[in-house]
């Protein structure tokens, strides 16, 4: 049998002689971790490193609490995807979103974080380290606009934006508050988990740091829980790990492996999940304001990015360049109709999470007592929109008013 070894050798050399991918591109998503101390020469899919402990390894690793060879390529390859040109991004994954909440609020320690609506775990997580912190030296306001971010914060304190924002889709300005935080140098986090890349690029438009769920959209299958962090700085990336080392929130094995697995096929998912969005928003909008559509007056309102009406279109569309995201609020007419629609439907999944292939339907009232009674949250698969529009034209119209 004839050796493959010389040639493999030589198509590993012109490929290093090639210009790395664009940051951020889908040729990026394939090969950024292709490189790094831990990958494997000869593996196409990577394996999976289960070791918990590691002898004399010349990757450096030594515990996996601290370091593994899967979630190194999984940090590597989210940082490139959430890098843009001329603005490189460090990526450091976490047991899960709040894990990473806590950890970065912890090692910014601000007088004060500036946060309004949004994830309730979040908030959770801000009161766990207000009674940590002693509740007089850490404390939450509103989230004032940006223009009055001077007034309202100091140096070193946080606004945590979450846009669009869970579970109403409301859109903030990305790049007004960065400019409001540098001028008052305070810090601006972003909770990108509605808009993954490459929708929205946080970094690029001046955050200081991405908070992402990996749970949603970026595993995408809902099938593994986890958390990340992406920022400019690699110090700070060496710094969140050391940390993570000593909080012991680093993820086990299987979860980045799944990440990986994940990130690969994440612009078309989104993608493709964005448009079947818009289509159903779209279709539910005009429900609420057209006399003649089969569903007028049981359709009270819908938030989504993409439409034109929309309070934050514009913005959206300045920020948020690969679309305008898979979740949709829906308010209908009733608590009545809107507790019933969810068992009612057949391609939607009457479950919470998002960002997953299947389609998702919940009454958010059941998790978050601070939102509407009438509203739904949809978080769209990868389903044909029409068979999803069909299923949530015949649900609604047997629901009871």
């Amino acid at each position: 049998m004839v050796s493959r070894l010389p040639a493999l050798r030589l198509a590993r050399r012109l490929c290093h002689q090639l210009p790395p991918p664009p940051p951020g591109s889908p040729t990026a998503a394939q090969h950024a971790d292709a490189h790094t101390p831990s990958s494997t020469a000869f593996d196409v899919a990577p394996p999976l490193s289960l070791s918990t402990t590691f002898s004399a390894s010349p990757s450096g690793h030594v515990y996996s609490r601290v370091s593994s060879p899967t979630r190194d390529r999984a940090e590597a390859l989210l940082g490139a995807i959430e890098s843009a040109p001329g603005v490189p991004a460090h990526a450091v994954l976490y047991s899960s979103g709040l894990a990473a909440t806590f950890a970065l609020l912890a090692r910014l320690l601000p007088r004060r974080i500036a946060i309004s609506g949004g994830y309730h775990g979040t908030h959770l997580a801000v009161e766990q380290l207000r009674r940590i912190a002693g509740g007089e030296r850490f404390e939450a306001v509103p989230l004032p606009p940006p223009h009055g971010v001077g007034d309202a914060l100091c140096e070193g304190d946080v606004i945590w934006l979450e846009t669009p924002r869970n579970p109403d889709c409301h859109v903030s300005d990305i790049a007004a508050y960065a400019h409001a935080a540098r001028t008052a140098s305070a810090l601006l986090v972003v909770d990108g988990t509605f808009a993954p890349p490459p929708l929205q690029r946080p970094l690029s438009l001046g955050a200081h740091a991405v908070m992402h769920s990996t749970t949603k959209s970026l595993s995408g299958h809902s099938d593994a829980v986890g958390g990340a962090l992406c920022v400019q700085d690699a110090s700070l990336a060496a710094t969140l790990r050391h940390e993570r080392a000593a909080l012991g929130s680093s993820p086990g094995a299987l979860e980045p492996w799944l990440l990986l697995r994940s990130l690969r096929t994440l612009h078309l998912r989104v993608a493709r999940q964005s448009d079947s969005a818009a289509a159903v928003a779209a279709y539910l909008h005009a429900a609420s304001h057209d006399a003649s559509h089969p569903l007028y007056g049981k359709v009270g309102s819908v938030r989504h990015p993409s439409l034109p009406s929309d309070v934050g279109h514009a913005i959206a569309t300045r920020q948020m360049v690969g679309g305008y995201g898979g979740c949709l609020a829906v308010e209908l007419c009733s608590e009545a109709m809107a507790r019933a629609l969810p068992a009612r439907l057949v391609y939607f999944r009457d479950a919470t999470s998002l960002g997953g292939v299947e389609s998702l339907i919940e009454w958010r009232r059941k998790y978050d007592d601070q939102v509407s009674p009438c509203l739904l949250r949809i978080s769209v698969g990868l389903e044909d929109p029409h068979d999803l529009i069909e299923d949530l034209r015949r649900a609604i119209l047997a629901s009871p008013a």
